[in-house]
């Protein structure tokens, strides 16, 4: 049987090598017997003793790990501050094309991502005139009103077609952007690409793209259980013991296979603890309770389950 090459990127910093070890897990352990993997780590810290913790991960699957450095002054344009959720390794997929430049097509993958399936399907989908396919972003269509852009990605999850975008200067128009609009870019890379890519982006099926997060009401969580990816938007990281997180099990179970197994330890330590903190106030409020109204005409009182109201006295006008 041939060999399919899938050629796939990740971008992360040292803190997030434990996460980029459960997503690349789970790349090797859900791919077909005749898909060799070939990741590209877009990376400026790694030390050697990190990249060996990520060469264990080869006992999965076989594959092959290339490890490409980022070290540009034009890093310094990004529009980052300490509130954001996002590192600068985020702006590090705009310049894959140029960053790995003997790959015409590519896969990105953010690293808070579970893959639950083969990715050749979707490595081999055809770009055609698109510069990128991806999947909506589960806010899209307040995002491109925001933009004026008919189109918004999530780009947590992108099929770039690189040899298209080098050949029509991309990575010039995206440095380009930031430089002319970094006092309005919300969304970071996202927004990069909706506008410098408008009328050449793709939407790809959903489930390449199972983006879990606080979800409007028209959505619901049942979608995800055939998502062939699972993405934690958001800060509702399945890592964070404080944080309820969906679908956070499907996180450890890839997590096991990596030289980070001993975290669930610490993990579910914590997540007691925390359940432990929560009593105290969950008791007081089975024998005492009170609500105001929106409207503040009456208090609600619950005591020992039994619910009372009483109305609110009106203040007399001076």
């Amino acid at each position: 049987m041939e060999k399919m090459i899938i050629p796939i990127c990740l971008a992360s910093d040292r803190n997030y090598l434990q996460h980029l070890s459960a997503t690349m897990a789970s790349i090797l352990k859900n791919k077909a017997p005749t898909d060799h993997i070939r990741f590209y780590i877009l990376e400026n810290a790694f030390t050697d003793s990190d990249r060996q913790i990520l060469a264990q991960l080869k006992s999965i699957a076989d594959c092959e790990i290339e490890y490409v450095q980022v070290k540009d002054k034009v890093i310094e344009l990004f529009p980052l501050s300490k509130k954001d959720l996002v590192t600068i390794e985020t702006y590090f997929r705009l310049f894959i094309p140029e960053l790995i430049p003997n790959e015409d097509k590519i896969i990105y993958l953010d690293c808070d991502i579970i893959v639950r399936h083969s990715l050749a399907e979707l490595y081999a989908m055809d770009p055609g005139d698109h510069y990128v396919l991806g999947v909506r972003d589960i806010d899209s269509r307040g995002n491109a009103r925001r933009m004026g852009t008919t189109r918004y990605l999530n780009a947590g999850v992108l099929v770039m077609n690189s040899k298209k975008m080098r050949e029509d200067g991309i990575y010039e128009k995206f440095i380009r952007y930031i430089i002319e609009n970094k006092d309005t870019i919300v969304w970071h890379d996202q927004d990069v690409i909706a506008a410098v890519l408008e009328g050449h982006v793709g939407y790809i099926s959903p489930v390449w793209n199972g983006q879990i997060g606080r979800l409007p009401d028209n959505m619901k969580y049942s979608r995800l259980h055939d998502a062939r990816i699972l993405h934690y938007i958001g800060d509702r990281k399945p890592w964070l013991p404080y944080k309820d997180a969906t679908f956070a099990e499907e996180y450890f179970k890839y997590l096991r296979l990596t030289p980070f197994a001993d975290y669930e330890k610490t993990y579910r330590k914590h997540r007691s603890l925390w359940h432990l903190s929560k009593v105290p106030a969950t008791l007081a409020g089975l024998v005492f309770l009170k609500k105001t109204s929106r409207l503040r005409t009456y208090r609600t009182f619950r005591i020992l389950g039994i619910p009372f109201k009483q109305k609110r006295k009106k203040r007399k006008k001076q």
